[in-house]
């Protein structure tokens, strides 16, 4: 059990030891993340000593980096979601409150999910499962403190929408599988793996998280009107030709700045780039889903 100690109820380990039990989990390993450690060390120790399941308890950040730290392990892991918007388990259909997400992680079957493996100015590399994000999408993730997301919940990321809004396109030249897609100014260029955002918003139709495929979208908007079908589109959930917004589907994708700017990695701001490099890698992660 890897769990964030800020992030769990005061009942979580109570309620988990119970369902760990009741499922005939006899020895269970119990490591808190830290600033130091948010998860890749802790899911480290989990491989080398051979573990039967992994469980994360932890927003989007701790999952993310307990998933790297599993990638290609084999090992299965359960998803206990206690975060704010709780991507991945929002977009696997997995159960966000923490009971039920407790038992399911404790009794549910593993299934092979993709991962993206993401290069960083050619030097940092590591893997993620959601949406990786470049202009309006990392400013706003970036501008989410804290404190909002207690207070506001998923309201905090439209008021820091409005902050945003504003900001100047970027210069992107944009690969997909090798071959030429783009130069042009884009408001936001995001890589995913799954595309939806919660209450009910689909920033990338069609993206799913076992088909193999990167998917990768790229906002242009130039006036009020494009700003109005991006966002319709996205509520909608399907594209149109004559908004200025672009869909495009391979299995490796580069993403190339003329000036440095940040990026964000399932919700969480990791700093800033000129270079970004997302491939995909089928089954890399067998998350645990509910029995059938």
């Amino acid at each position: 059990m890897i769990f964030n100690p800020v992030k769990v109820s005061d009942t979580f380990r109570e309620r988990a030891e119970s369902a760990l039990a009741a499922a005939g989990w006899t020895e269970v390993t119990w490591l808190q993340t830290s600033e130091d450690d948010p998860g890749q060390g802790r899911a480290a120790e989990a491989v080398r000593y051979a573990a039967d399941r992994v469980i994360v308890a932890g927003g989007d950040g701790t999952v993310r980096a307990v998933a790297d730290g599993l990638a290609g392990s084999g090992i299965p892991l359960g998803i206990v979601p206690a975060g704010t918007a709780n991507l991945l388990a929002y977009n696997l259909g997995l159960p966000r409150r923490e009971q039920s997400a407790i038992e399911v992680a404790a009794t549910g079957r593993p299934r092979p999910i993709d991962l993206v493996k993401i290069t960083i100015d050619g030097r940092h590399s590591q893997h993620f499962a959601v949406m990786a994000g470049a202009g309006l999408d990392a400013m706003i993730m970036d501008e989410v403190r804290p404190e909002l997301k207690k207070t506001f919940g998923t309201a905090a990321y439209l008021m820091a929408a409005g902050k945003a809004i504003g900001r100047l396109p970027m210069s992107v030249r944009i690969h997909v599988d090798g071959q030429r897609v783009h130069h042009r100014k884009a408001i936001m260029v995001l890589v995913g793996n799954v595309g939806g955002i919660p209450p009910n918003v689909d920033l990338i139709p069609g993206a799913r998280y076992d088909d193999g495929l990167l998917d990768v979208m790229v906002a242009s908007p130039r006036r009020l009107r494009d700003w109005l079908k991006i966002v319709g589109r996205m509520l909608i959930r399907r594209q149109r030709k004559d908004d200025a917004l672009e869909l495009r589907q391979g299995k490796r994708i580069e993403v190339v700045l003329k000036e440095p700017d940040s990026y964000q990695l399932d919700g969480d701001v990791e700093g800033e780039f000129t270079s970004l490099v997302a491939e995909i890698v089928p089954g890399a992660l067998h998350v645990v889903f509910p029995a059938p």
